[in-house]
């Protein structure tokens, strides 16, 4: 509820009580999108690349480096969500 209300003050959209669009859609948007990254962390294998002779080769994932990220006003906290959600 605290956050509905910050983010209300924050975006100026109504709270939304009842099944009504506003910021409680928002949260609840934001709340499924970062449950469904974090489902992520135990679904990221290591391939192993097929080589010829007796060795043994494989893929590693690192990080690229720094990003920028360009954030709309109809949409913050989900927005946000989108951008750090992967990397938490």
């Amino acid at each position: 509820a605290f956050l509905e209300v910050l983010e209300a003050l924050d975006n100026g959209k109504p709270i939304g009580t009842d099944g009504r669009y506003g910021t409680s859609v928002d949260l609840h948007l934001t709340l499924q999108y970062l449950r469904y990254a974090a489902g992520h962390a135990d679904k990221m294998l290591g391939s192993q690349i097929p080589v010829d002779g007796n060795l043994f080769a494989y893929a590693r994932k690192e990080p690229v480096g720094v990003c920028g990220a360009i954030i709309p006003w109809n949409f913050p906290i989900l927005m946000f969500a989108w951008k750090v959600g992967p990397i938490l």
